[in-house]
């Protein structure tokens, strides 16, 4: 042997010596031991020396408390982005702890005790209704729990070290800047990550209005399409607007086959009228930063099917009773699912009650691109 080989191997030797050394399993990158188990949920009650936490049991059991005692030198901390270990943290105290905020407790090796508590701060969604960079203040309209309810109002005062990130809409994996107070405007989507007590916006995540309906006409020479958007209520009138799209729009057409491939990226001046469109706007509002255009989707019920001449009969409904009747052809290659299973056309068989359709158009909608079948009683 070599006095290199003999170097090598007594080196790997020292290696395998140490990784079995006694201690050195379960050791943190900092040298200390490995946390002891991990638990998760909102707190109900907190004291000087225990802290109790509220455990869903799923929808039909009533939620589990649980109490838990606080070690003397407990460290509490927010941890920036949630409950990501190893990253970010500030430092918090027990009194910013009250009920209701999310924390992850770690707890001594023989569980009887809480070595640390990592809160969460809260989230709120919402969109702009009015932002002031001077006063630092934001009001949001956040979502109502149903239709019928009108949306609340919510206003916040913005920390003064509070980060704004500004999404340009294009989904790219560099879409996000740092931006300004400034940059706001309203209309614009927000997330806000709030302090501990919910009185101060520590973080601003932005990004455009998201637009739905359908493509009425498009001028790609102007980089402007018209859109027929949907009514919020049903007994709402449509309403029209244009838009112009920005040079780095990022444009898509969905082929409606439900494959890794079915979105490809496409010109302007390929989007089809008629079809379906979803559009991003600029955290301003003033152009689209990112469209996508697919087929529109039928609901009803199997009525028919010819395997031979490859079409399918749709009964969508007009009432309890009647049925306005709808034959289509598949394209080539057209994916069938029953009850979540890729399957035939033929297949698929007429019942009294069922099954269930869903039929994704071709972007001209004279074609069916895919077929979701589902039968009574499954899920």
């Amino acid at each position: 042997m070599s006095n290199r080989s003999r170097i090598l191997f007594a080196s790997l030797l020292c290696m395998l010596i140490l990784a079995n050394a006694p201690g050195v399993h379960g050791q943190g990158r900092d040298g200390g031991r490995r946390p002891g188990q991990e638990v998760r949920g909102p707190i109900k009650s907190i004291d000087a020396t225990s802290i109790t936490l509220t455990f869903s049991a799923g929808r039909d059991a009533a939620p589990t408390e649980k109490t838990y005692a606080l070690a003397k030198d407990v460290e509490i901390c927010t941890g920036i982005g949630g409950f990501r270990f190893g990253g970010a943290f500030k430092e918090a105290k027990r009194a910013d702890l009250s009920e209701g905020v999310l924390v992850a407790l770690v707890l001594s090796a023989d569980q009887k005790s809480v070595e640390s508590i990592v809160a969460e701060e809260p989230l709120v969604r919402g969109q702009i209704k009015a932002v002031d960079a001077k006063k630092k203040t934001i009001t949001v309209t956040l979502q109502g729990r149903g239709r019928e309810e009108a949306a609340p109002e919510k206003s916040y005062t913005i920390a003064a070290d509070a980060e704004v990130g500004i999404d340009d809409g294009r989904g790219r994996r560099f879409s996000i800047r740092e931006g300004k107070l400034d940059d706001l405007s309203e209309g614009a989507i927000v997330t806000l990550r709030l302090s501990l007590d919910k009185k101060l916006v520590n973080s601003i995540q932005a990004e455009g209005a998201m637009v739905f309906g359908t493509l009425k006409s498009i001028d790609a020479a102007k980089r402007s399409l018209t859109i027929t958007t949907r009514p919020a209520r049903g007994d709402d009138a449509a309403e029209e607007r244009t838009v112009s799209v920005a040079k780095e729009a990022v444009v898509t057409m969905d082929d409606g086959r439900g494959r890794r491939l079915s979105v490809k990226e496409v010109k302007l001046a390929d989007l089809p009228v008629g079809s379906n469109v979803m559009v991003r706007m600029a955290v301003d509002q003033t152009f689209a930063m990112m469209l996508r255009a697919e087929g529109p989707m039928l609901s009803g019920m199997l009525k028919g099917i010819d395997a031979a001449k490859n079409t399918i009969t749709i009964g969508i409904p007009k009432s309890r009773t009647e049925f306005d009747e709808k034959t289509y052809t598949l394209i080539k290659g057209a994916r069938v699912m029953l009850d979540g299973k890729e399957t035939k056309l033929g297949d698929l068989k007429v019942e009294d009650n069922g099954p269930f359709l869903q039929l994704r158009l071709t972007l001209d909608q004279k074609s069916v691109q895919s077929v979701q079948a589902r039968q009574p009683g499954s899920r």
